[in-house]
């Protein structure tokens, strides 16, 4: 499947069930100044994330709706967002209801906050994701830390942190290193510097074209494919699954054999 088609596939996925409803809404949009900013950090529950940064850019602006299948329920999310030295942070919030389950999302039931961030390129980015897709691309580093939803990062001119709980990873054009932590769901990794998996779950693993070198400590479950590697190659505890590697310039070594 090429790149084109595999961004269609994953833009069209259903990543919660009332993701086109919106019975009540309300949007926000504000714009911050970036010329003593160094980082920024996103703080973000159930909902959609789009961040893409410009190098022409110098400010960052939030672009959000928050949806909800009551009012009530509308009223108890907000977002907020502060400077700090020079981070800014953007946040958010679920106001505590009366109601114990009011905050649960099933049935015809739901709450969340779509989020889409443009930012200067040269700023680094944190991320805290709750639930929902994300997509960020043209950044300078990435650390993310999500617990459910299909991810997919593409171009970082720097490092790469993944902290995910379940979810397919698409990474593409990272710079620096990739390094994974997974729970469950499939990560693909094209067109990178160099990859270290620390430990996955389950799901498939691709990896391809790759200028440095790669390294899978520990696989749970799962198939595993490798090709076009610039350098070394180092699996450890592969688990189940099969283990196909081609075209590594360098040094494979499998420790599970």
């Amino acid at each position: 499947m090429n790149k084109q088609l595999l961004l269609a596939a994953i833009l069209i996925a259903p990543f919660y069930s009332h993701a086109d409803d919106c019975r009540y809404s309300k949007d926000y949009d504000f714009s911050a100044d970036a010329a003593s900013l160094e980082s920024l950090r996103l703080d973000v529950g159930a909902g959609k994330l789009i961040v893409t940064g410009n190098s022409a850019r110098n400010e960052v602006s939030v672009v959000a709706t928050a949806c909800a299948n009551t009012s009530e329920r509308l009223e108890e999310l907000d977002l907020n967002h502060r400077a700090r030295d020079s981070e800014l942070l953007v946040r958010t919030e679920r106001h505590r209801s009366r109601s114990f389950l009011s905050w649960l999302s099933f049935g015809n039931n739901y709450s969340h906050i779509n989020v889409e961030v443009t930012m200067p390129s040269d700023l680094a980015l944190d991320v805290d994701d709750g639930s929902g897709s994300v997509e960020i691309s043209n950044v300078s580093s990435l650390s993310l830390k999500d617990g459910s939803g299909s991810i997919l990062i593409d171009n970082i001119s720097g490092d790469v942190d993944v902290d995910d709980g379940s979810g397919s990873i698409y990474i593409f054009g990272v710079s620096g290193i990739v390094s994974i932590e997974d729970g469950s769901g499939p990560i693909r990794i094209r067109d990178s510097n160099e990859v270290a998996i620390i430990d996955d779950g389950s799901g498939d693993i691709s990896i391809e074209n790759i200028h440095s070198n790669v390294n899978i400590r520990h696989d749970g479950s799962g198939g595993i494919r490798i090709r076009d590697v610039a350098g070394d190659v180092e699996i450890g505890d592969a688990g189940s699954g099969s283990v196909d590697v081609s075209g590594v310039a360098g040094v494979y070594n499998f420790r599970d054999n």
